[in-house]
């Protein structure tokens, strides 16, 4: 049987040259391009280590990216003791500093992982075979699956009416608003840039937050205080809305009428306010007289609320006894004008003031007017006494001007060298006046009874007009004699 050729025309045979030149080609490409054959064997690659803190959802395959531009791929993601190792296969073909960070960043929300590797140099050395990025040198993003739990928990916490409208008011504050916001884009662009620039001072500032931040978890308890305070606050801020509110709208007119008063008061109230300089520096030295004031104060109030008690007699009406004295003891005449030169009764003017003060200038060891000024202590000096803030503040000593005898001129102390303060010891005998009698009160009664001052009731017989003994004189010796 004869066997018949088979003969192939000259298309066809240039049609499958053509399709074995692209079978060809395309096997190439397919294999130097996706299936990466030459860098299965090594050729044209280098491997790079890097230390993560976690997996951070990195892949197998994933890109690694440097400036933009895909410089190589992960081949391995396996455990370590304290992390997570990656191993990544680098084109040799790109020189990559190895002073370099490895970022690990997200290119959608599907989560398509990506090393990004960040130089801070770009100079030599360049990373090579066998190089390792520390761990401290790289960062992972956060778990998107905690994110978006802790969103889905904060939203099933908010009711829904709340929800609804916490979305209308967003709206309702952001609607139009593009313009500006597009502004505020620009400047935390413009924000970011800065903070590149200055991005040493930054570090420093975080690194050196961490006192500031311990010292807030110290203070833990503080802040929780400060912050109940501050709701209770805002709860009575609520609940004085109404008054806030009349406070808001008519507080402008209030405040305008004290600008007013303060531009009237311009003028005096400095002088005003330097002049109470004064008074608050003499009211910080009698600071001890003040407060002895204060403290004495209600004593003496409520001594006077004893003449409102009601008497022996069941009057019910405030009793008070006054005790005259004269000349007991001699009143004091040294240290003030002579007779010539008071104004009398007929003066209707007083008479010019002295250089001079004028108080009971005697020794301050003489019994006559003790409470005197020449015996006030000095309230910078509680130590001495003396009568005025002059001889206080100085070294001088006290000086007496002169005696105050009972009958006579008073002998003066100053340029008498018979005289020496510190000699006197008090007035001679027989040189003042006798002390007085003594001398009590009593209340009258119709009947002729009394009480006497040493606490026994006695009676006078006479002095009623239906009492006594019957046509006997009374005299004033008989009335000197009470019958017990």
């Amino acid at each position: 049987m004869a066997v018949a050729e088979m003969q192939l025309t000259k298309f066809v045979r240039i049609q499958l040259t053509i399709f074995t030149i692209l079978t060809v080609v395309s096997l190439t490409v397919m294999g130097l391009q996706f299936i990466q054959i030459p860098a299965m064997f090594g050729i044209g690659r280098y491997d790079v280590t890097v230390e993560l803190a976690g997996n951070g959802n990195l892949y197998k395959t994933a890109n690694v990216t440097y400036r933009g531009e895909t410089v190589g791929r992960v081949t391995e993601i396996k455990p370590a003791a304290d992390g997570v190792v990656a191993a990544l296969s680098m084109y040799s073909s790109h020189k990559i500093p190895a002073d370099v960070d490895a970022n690990v960043h997200s290119r959608s929300a599907i989560g398509e992982q990506y090393v990004d590797l960040v130089p801070r140099t770009s100079s030599a050395p360049y990373l090579h075979a066998g190089s390792v990025i520390p761990r401290e040198r790289t960062s992972i993003p956060g778990d998107i699956g905690t994110l978006l739990d802790t969103v889905n928990q904060s939203l099933k916490a908010l009711p829904a009416g709340n929800l609804h409208t916490l979305i209308e008011e967003s709206y309702l504050a952001f609607n139009g608003t593009g313009p500006a916001v597009g502004r505020l884009l620009d400047s935390a662009h413009g924000l970011s840039a800065d903070g590149l620039d200055n991005i040493t001072p930054l570090t420093t500032l975080i690194n050196d937050a961490g006192p500031v931040i311990d010292a807030t978890v110290a203070s833990d308890a503080s802040i929780r205080a400060w912050t109940a305070n501050v709701n209770s606050l805002t709860a009575q801020l609520a609940a004085g809305d109404t008054t806030l509110r009349d406070l808001l709208q008519h507080g402008r007119a209030a405040a305008d009428q004290a600008t007013s008063l303060f531009q009237k008061l311009q003028p005096t109230l400095p002088i005003l306010l330097s002049n109470l300089v004064s008074v608050g520096q003499v009211a910080v030295t009698y600071n001890p007289s003040l407060e002895q004031i204060l403290v004495l104060l209600p004593a003496v109030a409520a001594a006077f609320n004893t003449l409102g008690f009601t008497n022996r007699d069941g009057s019910k009406m405030p009793f008070l006894s006054f005790k005259l004295g004269l000349n007991v003891p001699a009143p004091c005449t040294v240290g003030f004008l002579p007779a010539s030169e008071r104004r009398d009764a007929s003066a209707e003017d007083a008479p010019p003031r002295t250089d001079q003060p004028l108080y009971c200038a005697l020794p301050q060891t003489d019994p006559n007017a003790v409470r005197g000024a020449r015996n006030y202590p000095c309230m910078n000096n509680p130590d001495k006494r003396a009568p005025t803030v002059d001889i206080c503040k100085s070294d001088q000593e006290y000086q007496p001007l002169g005696t105050n005898p009972w009958i006579g001129e008073s002998q003066k102390y100053i340029d008498n060298p018979q005289f020496h303060p510190s000699s006197y010891t008090g007035p001679a005998s027989g040189s003042g006046a006798p002390p007085g009698a003594s001398v009590t009160t009593a209340l009258y009664n119709p009947d002729g009874s009394y009480l006497g001052s040493d606490g026994l009731r006695y009676r006078q017989l006479d002095v009623a007009a239906n009492s006594g003994t019957p046509g006997k004189e009374s005299t004033w010796q008989t009335m000197l004699t009470p019958t017990p």
